[in-house]
Parts: structure tokens; sequence; C-alpha cells
């Protein structure tokens, strides 16, 4: 006789745990004597992470299934999880269901767990301080620590969510998934990973098209880094986003995503070379509790400044070249975006779209690297720079009369007034100023 099993599902809509509980017996692929059902209504909308320890505390047997009542199991699931548990050495791991809808070697949303696991996991598979949602991410990376999981494709369920189908939405899954739900749970995730595993890094290229500078790539070859993983935009190659602020939040929204995120993100430029020590000072000043440092990125065009600022949005004033050149760490209002690490967290305090290019109330356009600075500092954080970084900006454009002439009245205006004038606009529309092709 196989090992018996204890299946455990938090009640909310109790007709729908009666279609669950019908397609075990029919589908799961072992005896009635083989298994129990757990169950227990959540009146007190308590929340799956506590009513999981309180089922689990109730289960006879040492091998624990948790189903959700919005799922059903298909044709030998029970059989099949139960069969992968006995390939583990003494048998005992987590199994990882598939539901159909999200990759098990990020996230395991429901799953089948041996109950010798709780001494590694401070005694409870969810913790109870999450609300609703991350608690299965974290069961899932804690256990992939531990050696200690598989991933059964062939142990599957139908998940019958508002994710596949918005008709499915009410008011459960409105209150669960709603931000003030959500952010906290983020928060503690993010919290419980950094004092378990340390800072995690992941490093984005925002590209706006599939061609990167070989320049580029030598330099982020030769810098030094440490375990990091790479994000790049979620577009076809060929079909890049044209909207760099798209793009970058596309890439902000990986690093915080669904099946884990990592504790902080280095944006890189791909228009850009550095310096080979780049990664290691930025994630020193990481370790040193900064939420956001930036890099001196000089403009790629007349009057090439770089691009730090003081004051408010539409009435900045460049930091002065003495601070700038310093070597030092100093603080700022705002400043490109070209290079810059930032502690995911903020970005739970600020709305979203974290990034977009806008009009400011004086018309001008206010481009998606300032409007995030503005964003920060309304929240409440400080922005930095490390004026010890020496970051190269590459640029490509056709020199004609247009150029000579924009130049000319540059030059004319003098710098600091040149500086002001422009200081909203967006870096990547001024470069469309003398690429090939351009009407300006």
């Amino acid at each position: 006789m196989g090992e018996k099993i204890s299946i455990t599902i938090p009640v909310i809509r109790p007709e729908k745990a009666k279609r669950c509980i019908a397609s075990i017996y029919k589908n799961g692929g072992l005896p009635d004597s083989q298994f129990e059902i757990v169950t227990e209504e959540d009146h007190e909308r308590i929340g799956a992470p506590k009513m999981i320890q309180k089922l689990v505390a109730k289960a006879k047997h040492e091998i624990v299934v948790f189903l959700g009542d919005d799922t059903t199991v298909e044709p030998d699931c029970l059989k099949n999880a139960l069969d992968a548990m006995q390939t583990f050495p003494d048998n005992w791991g987590m199994i990882g269901l598939n539901d159909q809808h999200h990759d098990g070697t990020d996230v395991a949303t429901h799953w089948m767990v041996h109950k010798k696991l709780l001494p590694f996991l401070d005694g409870t598979f969810f913790h109870t301080g999450y609300k609703h949602t991350r608690c299965d991410v974290e069961l899932t990376e804690r256990c992939i620590e531990l050696g200690r999981y598989i991933h059964c494709p062939i142990a599957t369920i139908t998940h019958h969510h508002p994710h596949t189908d918005r008709a499915l939405m009410d008011k459960d899954y409105t209150r669960v998934y709603d931000r003030e739900m959500v952010v906290p749970d983020q928060r503690l995730y993010r919290q419980r990973k950094l004092d378990r595993v340390g800072p995690t890094l992941a490093i984005a290229f925002p590209l706006i098209n599939d061609n990167v500078s070989v320049q580029f790539m030598v330099s982020f070859l030769a810098m030094e880094k440490p375990d990091f993983t790479l994000l790049m935009p979620r577009f076809s190659v060929g079909r890049m986003a044209t909207n760099i602020a798209g793009i970058r939040n596309d890439l902000i929204s990986q690093s915080m995503g669904m099946y884990g995120s990592y504790s902080h993100v280095l944006m890189l430029d791909t228009d850009q070379l550095y310096p080979p020590d780049t990664v290691t000072k930025m994630l020193q000043h990481a370790v040193d509790g900064y939420k956001m440092v930036g890099t001196p990125v000089h403009r790629s065009w007349p009057p090439f400044d770089p691009l730090l600022y003081r004051g408010k949005l539409g009435k900045y004033q460049h930091v002065p070249d003495k601070e700038c050149y310093s070597g030092d760490m100093i603080e700022v209002d705002a400043t490109g975006c070209g290079a810059v690490m930032y502690s995911t967290d903020i970005f739970l305090d600020i709305p979203t779209p974290w990034y977009e290019i806008r009009k400011g109330i004086d018309g001008k356009t206010v481009g998606e690297d300032i409007g995030l600075c503005w964003k920060v500092r309304n929240a409440g954080y400080q922005i930095y720079v490390d004026t010890s970084m020496e970051i190269g900006h590459l640029v490509t454009y056709e020199v004609k009369r247009e150029t000579y002439e924009l130049y000319k009245k540059l030059n004319r205006m003098g710098y600091h007034e040149a500086t002001e004038c422009y200081t909203d606009y967006d870096e990547q529309d001024q470069d469309s100023l003398f690429l090939p092709g351009s009407e300006h």
C-alpha cells in the first residue's frame, strides 16, 4: 500500500470546494483509503497562510497536499505527484503541481509536501505574516535552496482563476489582489529573502531595438560581476518598443515580478562605456544602505553637461561642475537614469507607471528619468550620485548644417542658460535631433 496523504483545502467558496473534492475522487488516481481531505471554511477571511497552518495541524499523515477551492485535479494528478515524491533521497521534499498557468520552476501555486520539511521552514509551509500573495514563492524558493523541490508537469490541475478568465473575478479575488493587500506581502517577501540570502542583483538593459554597440558589450564583459540575473525587455527581437519609459517600466516590473524579486536592480543603458568596477561599486552602495545611486552621465548633445540637478520639477538648477567632478557621493534631486542602482523597495512606495514621458505644467516635455526622480523624492527617498565613476556616452549622428546652426545658437546662449533651457527634456528625445533621417 502506498503512503497516505492529507489533502488540505481552505474554503472560501463552498460550492467550488465541492467541485474540487469531487475531482479528487474522480481523477486523483489514488484509492479512497490512501487519502483524507481536510477542509475548513475561512469565515473570518484570515487568509490562506493561516488557514494552511490550521489545516496542517489537523492533518493525520506525513505527506500534505494544498489545493485551492478554485482548482480541479486532472487524471492521475495525485498519483503522479506521489510517484515524484519517491524520487527524493529518503522520499521527502516538495512537489510543485502543474497549474497550467505558471512556470513551476519559479513558483508552485499548489503543491504536495512532506512534513519533514517543517523544521527547515520555521515550522510552517506558508509563513503566516503573508496575507495572501508571495507565500507560495517563498516556499518554492526555500525548498529549491534545500535541494528538495521538483516540479511535476504530469501532476496537473486546472486553476479556475481570474488571471485567465476575468469573468471569475469576485469580491474575494478583488480583496486579496488589492494594492493594500499585495504591497505589504511584497515588502515582507523582499525583506525575508534579503535576511535569508542577502542582496540579490538583477542587471537590466533598457534596449529599444536589437542593436547593441560592440564597445558597450566589451565594457560590460570586462566588468567585475557577482552572481546576477540579466533582464531584457519582454519583446520579440526586431519588434522592440519605441517608448523608453515603457521599456524601463517593464524591466522594473520583471525585477519585482510574480516569480520572485531582486533586492536591487542595476539599469545600464547600452549606449555607454563602463569602468570595470561599476557593478562592485554600486553593490557596495547598496550594502551601505543607499536606495538610489546614479552616476554622472553626460548629455549626448551640446552642451554635453552631466545630468545632475537640484531644485523642483520645472525649476531645476544644474549642480556646479566642482561637485560633479569632486569624486564624492553627492545628493541631488534629479539625474539622468543612464546608469542607476535601485533598491527595489522604493518602487513599492511610488505610483505606477514609474516612468512616463509627459508634459510639465509649463508645457515642456518631462523625460522619463527626470519624472522618476521627482516621484522618488516625493516619496521621501534621497537620490545620490557617485561622482567618482566616469561613464562614457556613445553617440552616432549625422553632422550637417542643422548641427552647425544649433551649436552656434547654444554657444551664443552660454553654457548655464542652455543647460537650464533643456533641463526637463528627455535625453532619448534629444539624441534623435542628430540621428540620420531626423527632420530637425
